[in-house]
C-alpha cells in the first residue's frame, strides 16, 4: 500500500454525513505511515449527472471505470481491515499535484 494507490474499502459503520458503503478510497498517507496498521484516505464517489465539483474536490475523468469525485473534505483515518482490493494508482504527476494543492488550500492559515 502506498500513497497515491486507490482501493476498495468498506467504509462502514459511519455517522452523519460522513461518506459510507463500499466505495474507492484514495490513500494519501505516506510510505512512512503506511507501515502502521491505520492509513489516511479520501473518500472517491462517482460523478452524477448535474453534479457540480467543489473546490474543495477533484474530478478524476479516466482514473477509475466510472468519471468520479475525489471528496478532499471527508479526509480520514480507517484500519488497512477495511481494505477489500486495490484498484489502481493514480500515478500522473499532475494529478498528484492537484491533490496535492487541495490539501494545502484545505489546511492552510487564515
Amino acid at each position: 500500500m502506498q500513497q497515491y494507490d486507490i482501493y476498495l474499502a468498506d467504509l462502514n459503520p459511519t455517522i452523519g454525513r460522513e461518506q459510507k458503503g463500499t466505495r474507492p478510497v484514495l490513500i494519501i498517507s505516506n510510505e512512512y505511515e503506511n507501515i502502521l496498521d491505520i492509513l489516511t484516505i479520501i473518500p472517491i464517489t462517482s460523478l452524477k449527472n448535474g453534479r457540480k465539483v467543489y473546490p474543495n474536490e477533484l474530478f478524476l475523468e479516466h482514473e477509475l471505470e466510472k468519471p468520479s469525485i475525489l471528496l478532499c473534505q471527508q479526509i480520514r483515518t480507517i484500519s488497512k481491515e477495511r481494505l477489500v482490493k486495490k484498484l489502481t494508482t493514480i500515478s500522473n504527476f499532475k494529478t498528484q499535484e492537484k491533490i496535492l494543492q487541495i490539501l494545502c488550500n484545505r489546511f492552510e492559515r487564515i
